[in-house]
């Protein structure tokens, strides 16, 4: 899915209608430097590393014969990690018990779970088994784009490791078990999902209204891996209940300690 949307969204527009027979190296330079000029160097590579395995796919069949050393790596910098700070969340949650409606069932779920944002949107009632107080992803929603239009469609979870078990919270248990509705998608309460374009808008909504900066929705699943961490929580287990396909994605993107997490763990040594 991330391959075809690559392809369709920036490696034909910027090839055009080329065969992969019909690529040269002065083709693939030309299209790396145009594409440096209006994406992000996190893009740029992605569709570096995608269009390399075209070109060795290509060159195994004989389609081609393109040197891979002469196509150029881009590196490029993570942002720093950002979470809600305990402020922040205390206003979101203010909110959420304020008059709470069908979305903001869907913040809460986020708060105590980590899901994503397709799988949110994805998520239905049936769902839920407060009687084993877990939670079962097993889909997702996709956006698909073909010939310059796009739309959404209900799909199977990203990865193996993304259909899974969560167990629920026992304060996002009692939330539930006092909203709790017999069928119909979390968000909407009826048999219609909400575009994730369209809860996106909502969480930015919300954020204005409660004067907090302008996050985007995956703030909600950063800011709860990154207080697993905090309380200590086996990385393994964060790294299931998150959908991650290895430990390892789990411990480079949320373990790392601030200086004072470091200080506090210094005292620990002894030299003898």
């Amino acid at each position: 899915m991330q391959y075809k949307r690559i392809i369709n969204h920036y490696l034909n527009v910027y090839l055009g209608d080329m065969k992969v027979c019909e690529f040269t190296i002065q083709d693939i330079l030309k299209c790396i430097e145009n594409m440096k000029c209006h994406l992000s160097n996190k893009t740029l590579q992605d569709n570096i590393v995608t269009l390399k395995g075209i070109i060795k796919y290509g060159n195994t069949l004989g389609y081609c014969h393109i040197p891979l050393e002469v196509i150029p790596n881009i590196k490029y910098q993570k942002k720093e990690m950002q979470i809600l700070s305990n402020q922040e969340l205390q206003l979101i949650e203010d909110y959420i018990f304020l008059d709470t409606d069908d979305k903001k069932i869907g913040l809460m779920i986020c708060l105590y779970t980590g899901i994503r944002l397709g799988e949110i949107c994805a998520l239905t009632w049936d769902d839920i088994d407060l009687e084993n107080r877990r939670i079962e992803i097993n889909k997702t929603i996709h956006r698909i784009n073909e010939k310059g239009k796009s739309y959404t469609i209900i799909g199977t979870s990203k990865t193996v490791c993304s259909k899974r078990f969560i167990p629920i919270h026992p304060q996002l248990y009692h939330f539930l078990l006092d909203r709790q509705q017999r069928s119909g998608y979390i968000l909407t309460g009826t048999n219609k999902y909400l575009d994730p374009r369209s809860y996106q808008y909502y969480f930015k909504r919300t954020l204005a209204s409660l004067n907090i900066q302008n996050y985007k929705f995956h703030i909600l699943r950063h800011t709860f891996a990154t207080k697993c961490v905090q309380c200590q929580i086996d990385v393994k287990s964060l790294s299931e209940i998150l959908g991650h396909s290895s430990v390892t994605i789990t411990l480079n993107t949320y373990v790392h300690s601030s200086f004072e997490m470091k200080k506090a763990e210094m005292v620990k040594y002894k030299l003898f």
